[in-house]
């Protein structure tokens, strides 16, 4: 194994155990006393090649990426048992919380609806909920970001496995008719992959149950960092049972490799959906993969030598508040495999840094755990 792979594995480790969803009040999680220098930020290049400023950021476009990024950030509530079933968000979630209780942060607030809350147990992975907005007419499903021991162990199980849908037979059947292409030698990260053999069918069933008593709402998939790999993994499985989602995520790490990223690309055909925010002029959320990327989020470049599908949507500035105008739309990005600059005396500094922690933990608000939203 390359020394390069085993460092880019290393700093992927200890970035998303002490930095993916952290905060003081977890006693699970010791501060790193590590130091190290601060590298040199790798940004992206706003070429003509993967940068078009005709595609404008609206402001319903850049309220939809606010209100998915508060929608992420509920999962932290989670893990204090703070969200719950079967109640509105105005008396389900914490009283702290804006989103849930101020109707100009959030309209619709009375309306939605707490369907279900999944609590990973030992062994499985997959912490999140899923809510009904029956203004907007919309069915969110949103992953919560590393937060256990069992989170931040699939995070370092990167080892490539051949990929394996949950619902292998509708794949098999979409194949047989030419609906969609075999995935031929695709290979997913592995602990990521676990979602599928552990909570993946259950939570999936109840999922197209929802669907289908509700066949007119859309669906939004959503997760930041750990909840973006399993949001995007659950988007692929949606989108195998006959479902059209919108898959939005943020912080997402690189979890496909190359023949997996263009059969994800295909499916979700993700060159259609670029020209049609082209030909628009703007970006159309009503279905297809679309991930949100900070500038400076190393995570979104790890792990090592796996791609990203999608479209890519990239806020510019590295500090909070973000605003319309610090967001661009990248499109398709190059699928070559891009690293972060360590330099050459890298261990000295704060490790903080080094790893720009600061701007993985923020997509529009501060999204490690349930509060300041």
């Amino acid at each position: 194994m390359e020394i390069s792979y085993l460092i880019y594995s290393l700093t992927y480790f200890l970035f998303t155990f002490r930095f993916c969803s952290c905060d003081k009040n977890n006693p699970n999680i010791d501060r790193l006393q590590l130091s190290v220098e601060s590298p040199r930020l790798e940004k992206r290049n706003f070429s003509p090649s993967n940068f078009n400023g005709e595609v404008e950021i609206t402001d319903n476009v850049y309220e939809r990426l606010v209100y998915f990024s508060k929608a992420s950030a509920m999962t932290g509530c989670i893990t204090r048992g703070n969200l719950l079933t079967g109640k509105t968000l105005d008396t389900g979630c914490p009283r702290h919380i804006q989103f849930c209780h101020d109707t100009e942060v959030n309209p619709t607030l009375s309306d939605t609806w707490i369907a279900s809350v999944f609590l990973a147990e030992k062994g499985e992975l997959g912490t999140g909920y899923v809510a009904i907005d029956h203004e907007k007419k919309v069915v969110i499903c949103a992953f919560r970001s590393s937060t256990t021991r069992e989170d931040w162990i699939s995070d370092f199980e990167i080892t490539p496995t051949k990929y394996k849908p949950s619902c292998y037979k509708e794949y098999k059947k979409l194949i047989k008719k030419g609906v969609i292409k075999e995935c031929t030698d695709c290979f997913i990260h592995y602990g990521f992959s676990k979602f599928t053999k552990t909570l993946g069918k259950k939570f999936l069933r109840m999922i197209e149950n929802i669907l289908n008593e509700y066949p007119e709402y859309k669906i939004v998939v959503t997760g930041h960092s750990l909840g973006a790999a399993l949001a995007s993994i659950t988007g692929i499985e949606l989108k195998l049972r006959g479902f059209e989602p919108l898959v939005l995520t943020y912080a997402t790490p690189r979890l496909f490799n190359l023949p997996m990223r263009k059969w994800v690309d295909e499916l979700f055909e993700t060159e259609h959906q670029h020209d049609l925010n082209m030909q628009n002029k703007e970006i159309t959320f009503d279905r297809g993969y679309y991930r949100v990327i900070h500038n400076g989020d190393y995570i979104a470049k790890l792990p090592p030598f796996y791609y990203p599908a999608g479209l890519e949507i990239f806020i510019e500035k590295l500090s909070i508040p973000h605003l319309k105008g610090d967001i661009r739309y990248i499109g398709q990005v190059e699928a070559g495999f891009s690293k972060p600059d360590l330099g050459t005396n890298n261990i000295r500094g704060k490790v903080e840094e080094w790893l720009h922690t600061e701007q993985h933990r923020t997509y529009f608000i501060n999204l490690a755990g349930c509060k300041g939203f």
